[in-house]
């Protein structure tokens, strides 16, 4: 069974003693310049604005 970790957690064990201060800075700073942390599971409402990737890729060795 896998351990769930929140956002803040795994921000908070990337520094040497898992600084939660530092992860709970970081979090609020992302969220003043406009970023949302989602689950991995959930779709955020703003995903529609991404681009679809192509379905395929360009090839410019024949556009000389």
């Amino acid at each position: 069974m896998s351990r769930k970790l929140t956002p803040r957690q795994v921000i908070a064990r990337s520094y040497p003693t898992w600084d939660y201060a530092m992860a709970d800075r970081l979090i609020s700073w992302l969220e003043d310049c406009g970023y949302v942390i989602v689950e991995k599971a959930a779709e955020h409402p703003d995903a529609s604005l991404v681009p679809a990737a192509p379905d395929k890729e360009r090839s410019f060795e024949g556009s000389q």
